[in-house]
């Protein structure tokens, strides 16, 4: 219930701001025509926050398949070409050779 005493501090800050232009005119907001369109209303803003859900789990799952075939791709390339084994070591030909028996 609103305070009409414009003595009142509250009131006069209010007042001050409405003549600064700080705050809106006290115009009514416009309420849905009937219980159909806020029932509309209700249900779109329903079904864009469900498909941004859908899309967002959506991209995910995109996401998470293509960082498994990049995985997967680098695992069978680099698997693909092992590096290939060193060369047995060779006795050095100045070593003496073992006593014949």
């Amino acid at each position: 219930m609103p305070d009409n005493k414009p003595e009142t501090p509250w009131n006069r800050l209010l007042g001050a701001a409405k003549e600064a232009g700080a705050t809106e005119d006290d115009s009514p907001v416009e309420e849905a025509p009937s219980g159909f369109v806020k029932r509309m209303i209700s249900m779109r803003e329903g079904l864009w926050k469900f498909t941004k859900t859908v899309l967002w789990r959506r991209w995910s799952l995109v996401a998470a398949l293509l960082a498994i075939a990049l995985y997967l791709t680098l695992y069978f390339v680099m698997k693909s070409n092992p590096p290939t084994p060193a060369p047995a070591p060779q006795l050095a030909p100045t070593f003496p050779l073992p006593p014949a028996p």
